[in-house]
């Protein structure tokens, strides 16, 4: 049997790439050097299924890849997975942590690990991923510079760790939703769900009262909402847009069905996201 590809952005050694093969351990992970490229796979073909990450327990969003969701309404969201994010300071053989001036990483991995950077007065720079900052640095041995990826990269790119664990949360994880144009016909092979969700982007009127009346049906049937956001409407100058992510709806109708057709009446715009299963590896 022909293993399945699975799109994810950046470099072998990056955090999306164990989180598909820490959940689909059968699947060939395919790194692209962006969010956009695997957009750009995914929509040159349904068929093509691409884990990207949505948003870290303490950075928060990753808006790039929201962002391209909204813009590409051909595509879904199936399923979400959650991926534990250890983070290490990395050097070339024989620099020493007295050496230390740089440090060089993805804007999330130095987002979570911000407070152990800062106060030791060193400075960032941005790189494409963790595992590409990793590569970079032993290829060319920047004086100062060290890199923050997970510990497993050391090895993988022949980096010592200086210091393992520096993410500012020792319980530091990331959201990664499974986008495709079509249903992956093996999204639950191995996994099981734990629960269900559905997420939804809508706009209001910029009116008093307009969100709790795009809210209110929610409530009242008892819907929990597990994340509220609103993110800059496009063509609007300071009106928003907002992104909810509530409990319930899976194979199934529920409640949420029902709450569906009231979004029409108190939106401008909505559309659904996905209705998808946390899914988790069987023990």
């Amino acid at each position: 049997m022909i293993a399945p590809k699975i799109y994810f952005q950046g470099e072998p050694g990056a955090f999306s790439e164990a989180a598909v093969l820490n959940h689909w351990p059968a699947a060939e992970p395919v790194g692209l050097p962006s969010f956009a490229a695997v957009f750009k796979r995914l929509v040159e073909d349904p068929e093509v299924v691409g884990l990207l990450p949505i948003e870290n327990a303490y950075a928060g969003t990753v808006h790039d890849v929201f962002d391209l969701l909204i813009a590409h309404p051909e595509l879904s969201v199936w399923a979400e997975v959650v991926q534990s994010v250890n983070l290490a300071l990395l050097a070339v053989p024989g620099m020493a942590m007295s050496e230390v001036r740089r440090v060089r990483s993805h804007p999330q991995a130095l987002m979570q690990s911000r407070g152990y950077w800062q106060s030791r007065g060193w400075q960032m720079e941005v790189g494409s991923d963790t595992a590409g900052s990793a590569r970079e640095l032993i290829q060319h041995r920047w004086p100062g510079v060290a890199a923050i990826a997970g510990p497993h990269v050391a090895e993988e790119y022949g980096l010592v760790i200086l210091e393992n664990g520096i993410q500012d949360h020792p319980d530091n994880r990331t959201r990664f939703w499974m986008i495709s144009g079509r249903r992956p016909s093996r999204l639950a092979v191995g996994l099981t769900a734990t629960r269900a969700k559905t997420s939804i982007v809508f706009d209001t009127a910029n009116t008093p009262g307009s969100l709790v009346r795009a809210l209110l049906p929610f409530s009242a049937a008892e819907i929990n909402l597990t994340k509220i956001e609103s993110r800059p409407r496009p063509h609007h100058p300071f009106a928003f847009r907002f992104w909810i992510d509530c409990e319930g709806e899976l194979d199934s109708p529920d409640v949420i069905s029902r709450v569906i057709p009231q979004i029409r009446t108190t939106t401008e715009w909505h559309r659904i996201l996905g209705r998808y299963p946390l899914l988790q590896r069987r023990v």
